[in-house]
């Protein structure tokens, strides 16, 4: 019988035939069944022709007699032969004959091919042929052979690329793109109108050359469980028999997860496989590749398709009666709900104080929720997990108490406010699908903020008996001398953009600093070489006073008008401009005015902008009701930034001052017309304050415990004496170093998180090396330390260790004649020991106390081992993660320095 894509093969012949011979022949006898099922006018290749069914002599007479148009060409299917026929009819048809059917010979001319494979000959291949001419590319046709034979391979290859792929046959079919047919129902209802020889033909070549997947989806096809190939593969890894026994299961018990297992693949095999299971071995590899498909599809752009099959894949396990083991998967949400409430548990148990040795258990649970593979699909409670992980470690370290105003600002700024950025995530954690997780956020909270609220006490006492005495300013920057200490040095080399977000806290700069420098544009400097410096505002820290002294420089209480004076006045001899926030929209086609725009551009003049997004928060809250602050939330941030750039300007980042958050206390202890300073006795929490720099009076009660107010709830408020008010951060960033003032450091990134924020505050110490110094050591400033890091340093061990063979190795002595400055002996096998203890891998901040660094000048110091251990440009040691991770490959180190990978 022939079908529509033999009869225009055909067509196609017999027209190249009759062009080449000029021949006028319109009539095409084709001996096959006389049936046609189609159209009988059709038109291919712009060939018109139509069709005829003729079972006898007559018949095709008659066909060939009725009227046409010209050059239309007749196909006649008939099983006549020649002799039947005659020759007069003989004489006007194409080729004088009544041609058979040979499909092979029409593939040979769709494919290009001189010769075929002899196994395509074979009994078992028979229906290949039609089955490749029914789904050659109506558009391009089948792509033609590079070579001259068509091979078995090739032809099953281009059939398998159209009947499960698209629309063209160089679609690569394997184990995900065969999974992912399953999911389009279109698709298995296509397969299924194959005839029954090529769905079996082509389900027996793919389960041969893909393997275990096809195998298991043939027969849930076969089964009509297609659809449910991926969600039971999720399913399906939850009944495999785990690596290590569980406890307490007893075999005996209907309600042990074995007996669980048991029962619900027995089930499994009656629903999906029709009573005939793939084997153990299939089953395994199908369910594994399942997994790596979804985990693909969280991580790209099909997330909301692999929260559906994961779905599905539970309401599977449901089905089977073992929805309880949901709880132990990797991929599934209800695997990574029971790690959170595993972790979350864990924490609460250790509160309100947890010791050294609670934090391992919290590790382990951490660990195990980062082992969840889609943690992605969850990021926002991951994020709010780890901060959870990162208060729990903080609250295990010891107390300490700040000695001076200094000292109080400076462990504020470096320490305290990544408290409050972790506190921030933790009190708007989404907790829905895990409401245990809840409670226990809520206990860390309350045991942090009891915490915090001694070290806020001591800063207010600190900073109302330094404000009464003298309020001594040197080697503090203060709000009214910013300017002077902070912009007037970078405007010595090119005039800077000084953007002041109104009400920005440390917390949040933290967190745009990070956003800023991520994109390894900017680069961040300051006065200190141990780290960033804050400033402390105006006394109350308000708007009116603290924003105003900023801008004018000195001491002073005002708004705008006043603002625009005294920045003009401080910048004298000087061309300076400062925008507030309504001169900053631009019109049609601009973001950005063209007054801000021509000003950032013009290269004589310091430019101010002040942007009021934060402190507009504070009164309204934010409508999306997110815990934290990126560059993009910042109505203009981004835009100045970038204009900054394009003009090589240097920026100062910093803000008036900062702001706490209303979380439902309700202490109203007095009214006033501020919500956070008042004049009047004070009571708990309270602290009178007196001094020049307290510009409302003589004096002033303010309050240092966060939960007092004195207005009605808003969503935040500032004027107290707070840190989180108090401490103003300074961000400033260069856009080459050629800008950086004298004397001042570059911070590299990661940016200034304290040790606890990446690393586990308890641990055993890593092997120390017994190497001497092959270089006089130059001494090194004490660094500030905010707690107890990971690594201290231990006794030396007798045995030399890894680090000190490398370090006393010929071919480390040889590299060093090629390093200037490069780190000495000691501390190379330091980092090296340490880096082995950890497995290889140590966070920046972790591996900058082993050798005595600041966190900001890792990467400059990595860059110098790296030149010492990669040797012949194989990387041994190098910066991962975005510059947070220093990872060491052992192999190859021992390798290279010891020619060995023992």
């Amino acid at each position: 019988m022939a079908n529509l894509a033999v009869v225009e093969g055909e067509l196609r012949r017999a027209r190249s035939f009759t062009e080449k011979r000029n021949r006028p022949e319109r009539v095409l006898l084709l001996r096959a069944a006389p049936e046609w099922r189609g159209d009988p006018d059709i038109s291919s290749d712009g060939i018109a022709a139509t069709v005829a069914a003729c079972p006898t002599v007559l018949s095709v007479l008659d066909a060939i007699s009725s009227p046409r148009e010209p050059d239309t060409f007749l196909v006649v299917l008939t099983p006549c032969d020649d002799e039947e026929i005659g020759l007069s009819v003989l004489a006007g048809a194409i080729e004088h004959a009544v041609r058979p059917i040979n499909r092979w010979d029409l593939v040979s001319d769709d494919f290009g091919a001189k010769r075929l494979d002899p196994r395509l000959a074979k009994k078992e291949w028979r229906w290949l042929a039609e089955s490749l001419l029914d789904a050659k590319p109506r558009e391009t046709g089948w792509r033609k052979l590079t070579g001259p034979v068509l091979t078995l391979e090739t032809a099953l290859n281009r059939l398998t690329a159209i009947r499960f792929g698209g629309s063209s046959d160089e679609e690569q079919l394997d184990a995900a793109a065969l999974l992912e047919w399953t999911l389009s129902d279109a698709a298995l209802t296509r397969f299924s109108d194959l005839r029954q020889e090529e769905r079996d033909g082509l389900g027996d070549w793919l389960s041969e050359t893909i393997g275990p997947v096809a195998r298991v989806i043939f027969r849930m096809v076969k089964s009509g469980q297609g659809p449910e190939a991926v969600p039971l593969g999720l399913a399906v890894s939850e009944l495999q028999e785990p690596k290590l026994k569980e406890p307490d299961d007893d075999v005996e018990s209907d309600t042990s997860p074995t007996r669980v297992r048991i029962t619900a693949r027995v089930r499994a095999e009656e629903r999906f496989f029709g009573g005939q299971a793939p084997s153990a071995t299939d089953i395994t590899s199908f369910a594994e590749a399942c997994e790596s498909l979804v985990v693909r599809w969280s991580l790209g752009s099909w997330p909301q398709l692999a929260d559906d099959v994961c779905d599905r894949a539970q309401q599977i396990l449901r089905g089977l009666g073992a929805d309880r083991l949901a709880g132990a998967s990797s991929i599934l949400d209800a695997g990574f709900d029971a790690r959170l409430a595993a972790l979350t548990h864990t924490i609460s148990q250790t509160l309100p104080t947890p010791r050294g040795g609670d934090i391992s258990a919290i590790e382990e649970a951490w660990a195990r929720l980062g082992e969840h593979r889609r943690t992605i699909a969850r990021a926002t409670e991951v994020e709010a997990a780890a901060s959870a992980v990162r208060l729990t470690r903080w609250l295990a370290l010891p107390a300490k108490e700040p000695g001076t105003l200094r000292d109080g600002a400076t462990a504020y700024l470096r320490e305290h406010a990544w408290v409050d950025r972790a506190l921030a995530q933790i009190w708007g954690a989404d907790t829905t699908r895990v409401p245990s997780a809840g409670s226990a956020y809520g206990a860390l909270y309350e045991a942090v903020r009891e915490c915090r609220a001694e070290f806020d006490r001591v800063f207010a006492e600190r900073l109302a008996a330094w404000t009464e005495s003298s309020a001594e300013t040197e080697g503090l920057v203060l709000a009214e001398n910013l300017l002077e200490r902070i912009a007037r040095p970078l405007a010595e080399r090119r005039p800077p953009l000084i953007i002041v977000l109104d009400g920005m806290s440390a917390a949040v700069a933290c967190e745009l600093a990070e956003d800023i420098v991520n994109g390894r544009r900017w680069i961040e400097t300051g006065r200190r070489d141990d780290g960033r410096e804050p400033a402390i505002a105006t006394i109350p820290s308000v708007t009116q006073f603290s924003r105003a002294s900023l801008l004018c420089g000195t001491l002073r209480a005002g708004g705008q008008s006043e603002e625009k004076t005294g920045f003009t006045s401080f910048w004298r001899g000087r061309t300076s401009v400062l925008f507030h926030k309504g001169e900053l929209r631009g019109g049609a086609g601009t973001h950005i005015s063209n007054s801000v725009l021509t000003a950032i551009r013009d290269a004589s003049t310091v430019v101010g902008v002040v942007l009021n997004t934060i402190d507009d928060a504070l009164d309204r809250g934010r409508e999306d009701g997110l815990p934290h602050w990126r560059l993009t939330d910042i109505a203009f941030l981004n835009s100045l930034l970038e204009e900054a750039w394009r003009v090589s300007r240097p920026v100062v980042l910093t803000s008036d001052h900062g702001h706490v958050l209303d979380r439902l206390d309700d202490i109203h202890p007095a009214s006033a017309d501020s919500a956070r300073h008042r004049i009047g006795t004070p009571g708990d929490g309270e602290i009178e304050v007196r001094g020049r720099r307290v510009l409302s009076g003589p004096a002033v009660t303010v309050p240092w415990d966060e939960r007092i107010r004195y207005t009605p709830r808003k969503a935040g408020y500032h004027g107290g004496v707070s840190p989180a008010e108090m401490v103003i951060p300074i961000l400033s960033f260069v856009p080459t170093t050629e800008l950086m003032p004298k004397g001042w450091t570059e911070y590299s990134t990661p940016v200034h998180a304290p040790a606890w924020w990446d690393t586990p505050v308890t641990g055993a110490p890593p092997a120390t090396s017994s190497v001497k110094s092959s270089t006089k050591k130059k001494p090194r400033k004490q660094q500030p330390t905010l707690g107890d890091f990971l690594f201290e340093e231990a006794d030396v061990p007798a045995a030399a260790t890894l680090g000190a063979s490398i370090a006393t190795s010929a071919l480390l002595a040889a590299q060093r004649t090629f390093v200037r400055r490069a780190p000495d002996n000691e501390e190379i096998a330091k980092l090296i020991d340490g880096l082995v203890t950890a497995g290889g891998k140590l966070p920046v901040t972790a591996a900058a106390v082993l050798v005595g660094q600041p966190v900001f000048r890792m990467s400059g110091y990595v860059a110098q081992v790296a030149k010492l251990l990669n040797v012949d440009g194989y990387i041994v040691i190098a910066e991962t993660d975005g510059g947070r991770t220093i990872e060491l490959n052992i192999a190859l180190l021992r390798e290279q320095f010891l020619g060995s990978r023992l």
